[in-house]
């Protein structure tokens, strides 16, 4: 695969992105022409050369003239969107469901004591949703459970909308429920 002058010149920590190969396989074959030039996926190459890779799947494809493959070389890079807010959180509930399971399986195999394993894996579970769904921490994964399960749907969508971060997203929220008045039970 031949890579020639890219307009990506920071192709930035690959560490995540060979972990995720080395575990997933490589889930999007890189891009290129029928002469092997590389259009898309120079990360991905990059990935898969740090893990020993001699040979991946590749999808060719052809290109009509240099600024054919100029533009696909930018629109591979710029029109990635991330996720929203609430689709980080359907993400990070339903692997939450996945760790609590291992995290009973592993507690099942630890026979005795399993009250501070669990204790443990409670914490672990935590932090490994905040790494995976891209939360950062479990502080911050704490921060979004909290403002999921409370926040107005105004607050929900400035979030999904990235206007606002998290943390401020989490102040208004718990401001707001100190505020709100308590309605009387019927």
């Amino acid at each position: 695969i031949i890579v020639k002058d890219r307009i990506r010149k920071e192709i930035g920590d690959i560490t995540k992105l060979s972990s995720d190969i080395q575990e997933h396989g490589l889930i999007n074959p890189i891009t290129v022409t029928p002469e092997y030039v590389l259009i898309a996926g120079e990360r991905r190459l990059k990935a898969c050369k740090s893990l020993g890779f001699m040979q991946i799947e590749v999808r060719v494809m052809s290109i009509r003239d240099y600024e054919h493959q100029l533009r696909l070389e930018i629109s591979e890079n710029e029109n990635r969107k991330q996720f929203t807010f609430s689709e980080s959180m359907a993400w990070a509930e339903r692997l939450e469901q996945v760790e609590k399971l291992k995290a009973r399986e592993r507690m099942s195999e630890g026979g005795k004591g399993t009250q501070k394993l669990a204790e443990v894996d409670k914490k672990e579970t935590a932090q490994i949703v905040a790494d995976i769904a891209g939360f950062g921490n479990k502080e911050t994964y704490r921060q979004a459970k909290y403002i999921a399960n409370n926040a107005p749907l105004e607050t929900i969508s400035k979030l999904d909308a990235g206007e606002i971060s998290i943390h401020r997203a989490y102040q208004e929220t718990k401001k707001e429920q100190i505020t709100a008045p308590t309605l009387p039970d019927p």
